[in-house]
């Protein structure tokens, strides 16, 4: 009889949230590469009862009081989307709240008998700052699967829809951003670079996904009533619909200010969709050399503006960004990334 796993969430309740997506691709990930070794429960509910391992995908209460009984039954993993740091510029809340859930948060992972993290810099973080052994934390990056994401052919009737379905007059360039509608996300400094190009069609795919608790909400939608003309926010896009979205994009640009491993530049990655973001330490151990990272305060767009120019134009500087996002597609690949929750999973097993 097979080892079983038990995979917890309620990440995906919510659309348009990184975590959820990458629940999603984890969990079709191992039911496809590691069926053979475990038996798989992929949307596992309390009520139905405990694996030898259970892997806990989000921080609902439920999941935080049900570790001790699964504890009982076999291994616990906790995964790490987000530290305190990393929720502050996400969610409004009143001081005492945020100390609360930011309490609750680190015990949660403290609870679990192991973590595994989207970036080996919150390793780092979680033990220097707040005291857990790095030995039980381990770092497995997000995935996507080839499936779901991957280059069309140009003429592909599917891009042509979509081009007028936003609005995109054929012909033009077109910069995307996808995730949701926050400050922290760098949304102006987004609408100051559609300014400064024009000629350039600019979309964000994305919504406010914590409604009016987002921070920076009213500052948002008081900039959505005076857009720029080549911008055009197009509000959550089904899943299933991304893919021709990414390969309408002729660059993706994620501005962020804080971001740890965006499902969205994986998704881009694997059209082959060029990659511009600001340059963060977060990205160290992860995106490489395989997007442009630029190094830019708030509110200092001209390197973006250069870079996007360079990438937008054919000619050889295009061509070296279309092979870099190639690579990372091939990087962060199936088989590699497999090995990883199998090797992970196995360990966890009693000798």
């Amino acid at each position: 009889m097979k080892p079983t796993i038990h995979a917890f969430s309620k990440a995906d309740s919510v659309a348009g949230q990184g975590v959820g997506s990458a629940y999603l691709e984890q969990v079709q990930l191992i039911e496809r590469e590691l069926s053979d070794q475990f038996d798989i429960l992929g949307r596992a509910r309390l009520r139905g009862g405990f694996g030898d391992i259970n892997h806990f995908h989000s921080i609902n209460p439920e999941y935080f009081a049900a570790m001790i009984p699964a504890a009982r039954r076999g291994a616990t993993v906790a995964h790490v989307h987000f530290i305190p740091e990393t929720v502050n510029d996400s969610i409004r809340m009143p001081r005492p709240a945020r100390a609360v859930f930011d309490r609750y948060m680190l015990a949660f992972y403290r609870r679990a008998q192991h973590l595994v993290t989207v970036n080996p810099w919150f390793i780092t973080k979680l033990a220097d700052d707040y005291g857990m052994d790095p030995q039980g934390i381990t770092f497995i990056p997000n995935f996507v699967s080839a499936d779901d994401f991957h280059p069309l052919a140009a003429d592909d009737p599917r891009i042509a829809a979509m081009r007028t379905r936003f609005g995109v007059p054929t012909g033009r360039p077109v910069v995307l951003c996808a995730g949701q509608l926050q400050v922290r996300k760098g949304f102006f400094d987004f609408l100051a670079v559609a300014r400064a190009l024009p000629h350039v069609q600019f979309l964000w795919a994305g919504d406010f996904s914590f409604g009016r608790i987002t921070a920076g909400h009213s500052e948002i939608t008081r900039a959505m009533r005076e857009l720029p003309a080549n911008v055009n926010l197009v509000g959550l896009v089904p899943r299933g619909e991304m893919n021709v979205l990414f390969n309408l994009a002729d660059a993706f640009f994620l501005p962020s200010f804080e971001e740890l491993f965006p499902m969205t530049i994986l998704e881009a990655m694997a059209a082959h969709t060029p990659v511009v973001v600001r340059d963060l330490v977060y990205y160290d151990g992860v995106l490489h050399d395989y997007a442009a990272r630029i190094d830019a305060a708030p509110g200092e767009i001209d390197r973006f503006v250069q870079q996007l120019q360079r990438i937008l134009e054919p000619g050889a500087v295009r061509d070296a960004a279309v092979a870099d996002a190639r690579r990372g597609a091939e990087f962060y690949n199936r088989d590699s990334v497999a090995r990883q929750w199998r090797d992970f999973y196995t360990a966890l097993l009693p000798a």
